[in-house]
């Protein structure tokens, strides 16, 4: 293998192992008081919301943040408000406004944007899980509310007995509080659902059942829900719906795994390889400097 076709064959094996740990796939966990809830993202349908709410949660935005408003058969709210027994309610720091995008139909499990009356392109860190299909109602409303993921696995159990908690008229924005164990006159940290965190999850592509690793139960998990747009843990391009396009995401995932030889970590692959590589551009200058110095 002469020079050339060496520095080609590395740089080839480097991007193929680059490109199989970039994972499209944006899964997101809620840590609340009452359990967590893992998102999928549709980051594929909805690009900009998709990243505006990675960016709160990057920047710990709603860590120690708290549902705020809970109205049975409709939503749940939060990610507008945070609160300490000492200094009482704080508004969350917002981020300048998102653009619109709606399309994917508010249906129950579905996370959507709040924003502004009258105002479409007015979203910031608010969102609100729904608890029941209101697409007749939000797809049309104020330009269609942005939904922008769903709900996966049990989640909706955690959701649901966050709203089948009783709630507390607190004063706008305040006046349907879920809260646990209230006794009154006050609402303390204690009683009130808060969210310890939001974290984007590190899931690589194709990994449907989110067990760490891309294998044949993955591709059942695509088979098992493929057309639908209510599951969404095999949308791997987060596009709303499981299609021909995610089982291309978990086959070349697949495959690029299985190139892997399940070697446990791919950048000591890459460097170790690289090594043998160089080895053999560095023994061919050897001899020609012993021929040299003959």
């Amino acid at each position: 293998m002469n020079f050339n076709a060496r520095l080609t064959a590395l740089a080839a094996l480097a991007s193929l192992l680059t490109l199989a740990s970039d994972a499209s796939a944006v899964i997101v966990r809620f840590d609340t008081v009452l359990g967590d809830i893992d998102v999928r993202l549709y980051q594929g349908a909805t690009p900009q919301t998709t990243q505006n709410f990675i960016n709160y949660a990057d920047d710990g935005d709603w860590d120690g943040s708290f549902i705020h408003r809970s109205v049975p058969g409709f939503v749940i709210q939060g990610g507008g408000f945070s609160f300490s027994d000492q200094g009482g309610v704080s508004d969350v720091a917002s981020d300048p406004a998102v653009m619109n995008e709606p399309g994917i139909s508010n249906l129950r499990g579905t996370i959507a944007m709040a924003k502004v009356g009258g105002d479409p392109n007015s979203a910031t860190s608010e969102w609100f899980f729904n608890l029941d299909d209101n697409s007749a109602n939000l797809d049309f409303q104020n330009g269609g509310f942005t939904a922008f993921g769903r709900v996966l696995g049990d989640g909706m159990d955690v959701v649901d007995s966050i709203a089948a908690l009783p709630r507390v008229n607190a004063g706008a924005p305040f006046d349907n509080l879920p809260v646990i164990d209230f006794e009154q006159p006050n609402v303390n940290l204690d009683e009130l659902v808060v969210v310890n965190s939001v974290s984007v999850l590190n899931f690589a592509d194709g990994d449907y059942d989110f067990d760490g690793d891309v294998d044949l139960n993955d591709r059942q998990v695509w088979l098992t829900s493929f057309g639908s747009t209510t599951l969404a843990e095999a949308d791997g391009n987060g596009n709303g719906v499981v299609d021909a396009a995610d089982f291309t995401i978990w086959r070349d995932s697949y495959n690029a795994s299985s190139v892997s030889l399940s070697i446990p970590e791919p950048t000591g692959f890459v460097l170790t390889t690289a090594a043998v590589l160089l080895a053999g551009l560095r023994r061919p200058v050897s001899k020609s400097r012993r021929a040299r110095r003959s």
